[in-house]
């Protein structure tokens, strides 16, 4: 009897250690501007490039000011795993912020910040088309980040298995006392 315990104790922990998580959720890879770039003039485009496909719905990336101004020429277009806005100037020298809104082919939202620093002026100013964001400068955060705030499948899993496994283990022991 002890020997079945034992073996389903093995069994049920081999099983647990080979689960891989379910699937790893898309994150940013690449962005251009990249984080934290100093650029001597304004980009035509803003592209962000994720580790898997992206859903062409729901995609939102926004150029903020660090007078909280919004730049941006275009709607986001989704290609794949790309996501890409054109710009049409910016405004004064400062800090800017690309804020990012997208989902996964999964459904799973990934948000993120991309600060970036503009060293010149635009050569033509250009008004900005709107100054209410949802993303701004205090509101975003310092870096890319993915908000995945679930708790890892395989975690769980071990978990089970090793309360399932203890209580297996001590049914087993009170029958032999």
């Amino acid at each position: 009897m002890k020997r079945l315990a034992a073996i389903t104790a093995i069994t049920l922990a081999a099983t647990a250690l080979s689960i891989a998580p379910a699937s790893a959720h898309a994150s940013l890879q690449s962005s251009n501007p990249a984080e934290n770039a100093v650029l001597d003039a304004a980009p035509d485009e803003v592209t962000l490039t994720f580790s898997q496909d992206l859903q062409s719905t729901f995609a939102t990336v926004t150029v903020v000011g660090s007078d909280r101004s919004q730049w941006g020429a275009s709607e986001p277009v989704v290609d794949g795993n790309t996501v890409t806005v054109d710009l049409d100037g910016l405004g004064d020298a400062g800090e800017y912020t690309i804020g990012y809104r997208v989902v996964s082919g999964d459904g799973h939202p990934i948000t993120g910040a991309i600060p970036f620093q503009l060293t010149q002026a635009s050569p033509v100013p250009v008004a900005p088309p709107a100054t209410d964001l949802s993303f701004t400068n205090e509101a975003a955060p310092a870096a890319a980040e993915d908000t995945d705030s679930g708790f890892p499948l395989w975690v769980i899993a071990v978990v089970v298995v090793a309360v399932g496994a203890s209580g297996v283990l001590f049914a087993l022991r009170k029958r032999t006392h």
